[in-house]
């Protein structure tokens, strides 16, 4: 797609022919694709909050594991504790 697009912004197919340049126009215009990445810097952006999102998943998923590992081997013990008093 980088390929694609880096050549889209050369391409003079689809341009409206104008027999001469206006005189604000030093040269034709080739929109902003070099700025802001276009549709590919979009996709590259999602990819990164994609990836971001994922690793904070696991996280959260392994601490909140952990935490109900230690609750239950907690209420284990307390559990048989208070069975072994009666």
């Amino acid at each position: 797609l980088k390929e694609f697009y880096a050549k889209a912004g050369e391409a003079t197919a689809l341009l409206q022919q104008q027999p001469e340049s206006p005189e604000i126009f030093d040269s034709p215009y080739h929109g902003m694709q070099s700025e802001n990445g276009g549709g590919v810097g979009m996709l590259e952006g999602i990819e990164s909050d994609f990836a971001r999102l994922e690793s904070d998943t696991k996280a959260s998923e392994a601490s909140a594991q952990h935490e109900y590992d230690t609750f239950m081997t907690d209420s284990k013990v307390d559990k048989e504790s208070k069975s072994k008093d009666i």
